[in-house]
Parts: structure tokens; C-alpha cells; sequence
């Protein structure tokens, strides 16, 4: 299974408290502030969907989550073995210029070694990735060739400081 992740907006003086909290709930991968329009990713530990939906419930319910999007996985690939707890982490949201072209930009998007995970997602954006490196520039390296491959649109990238492993 998938893992579902969470991009939630955080009340600006809340920060430290919701990522002591997050610390606290069973069953994600981690979490970590973002850079950008939102200010937390939370990455949930596959899981049935009951359980994604109480995690989720726990995370809106912590004092400070102002809201919540959450993107749960259709399809798509995790590769990601080489990723170490101190490595630069950024969420990639991809709209590609046709539906059907999704499928066909995951598969480009194999190729490259720092892609942690891509999932075609619904709502507002087409893909959802992780890429990771050893730096921001080695992340922005590599999230850079994706903005080129063909089929992408847009894209936004949110880059991730301070990952918390669970």
C-alpha cells in the first residue's frame, strides 16, 4: 500500500507545540516543516484505510492545525533505499497537461535516483513526489530535470527542513 501524505497549514506561533504532538502519533514516517504556501508534511506509515482516516482525525485534532490537505495514492512508484534521516528532503506537486499524461511522467520520473516516491494523487495537483539529496542543491538538482520532463505543466516545490523520522 501507498503511503498517504498530509500538507497541513500550521497557526504561525504553533509551530514547536504541533511538531511536539506530531511527534507523538502512532503511525507515520515522518514529519517535517516546509518551506511555502504550507508548513508542515506529515508522510502516514502504509496502512488500511481506517487507520489513515484515524491518524488523519488525530492530526486535524492538534491545537495550532489550522487545515489539512491530505493526498492519498492511486498509484506510482517508491524507490528512495539510500535515503539517510540527515539528507535534504523537498515535496515536488506536479500538474501534468493531460490526465492521461500522468502514468507516462511517472515512468520518466523512474530514472531519477533521488526520487524518494512519486504517487499520482487526486485534487489539485496530478503527481505528488519526494525527492531527496544530500543538500538543497543536490534536491534542487534533480527537481529541476523533473520540471523538464515532458508532459509536466507546473510544478511546485516545497522544500522539507528538519525531517523528523518515526
Amino acid at each position: 500500500m501507498n503511503p498517504t501524505t498530509i500538507i497541513a497549514t500550521i497557526h504561525p506561533k504553533m509551530r514547536s507545540q504541533v511538531a511536539e504532538q506530531l511527534r507523538k502519533i502512532q503511525g507515520i514516517t515522518y514529519s517535517s516543516p516546509l518551506t511555502g504556501r504550507f508548513d508542515f508534511a506529515i508522510e502516514l506509515k502504509a496502512a488500511d484505510p481506517k487507520q489513515v482516516y484515524e491518524v488523519i482525525k488525530q492530526v486535524r485534532s492538534i491545537t495550532g492545525v489550522t487545515s489539512t490537505r491530505t493526498y492519498t495514492p492511486f498509484e506510482g512508484f517508491a524507490n528512495g533505499k539510500n535515503i539517510q534521516p540527515t539528507d535534504a528532503l523537498a515535496l515536488v506537486l506536479l500538474r501534468v497537461n493531460e490526465q492521461t499524461q500522468a502514468l507516462k511522467v511517472l515512468q520518466s520520473m523512474e530514472q531519477y535516483a533521488h526520487v524518494r516516491n512519486a504517487y499520482v494523487v487526486p485534487g489539485e495537483v496530478d503527481i505528488l513526489a519526494t525527492v531527496y539529496g544530500k543538500n538543497q542543491e543536490e534536491v534542487m538538482s534533480q527537481v529541476s530535470q523533473i520540471g523538464d520532463v515532458d508532459g509536466v505543466w507546473t510544478s511546485e516545490t516545497l522544500f522539507a527542513y528538519m525531517p523528523k523520522w518515526q
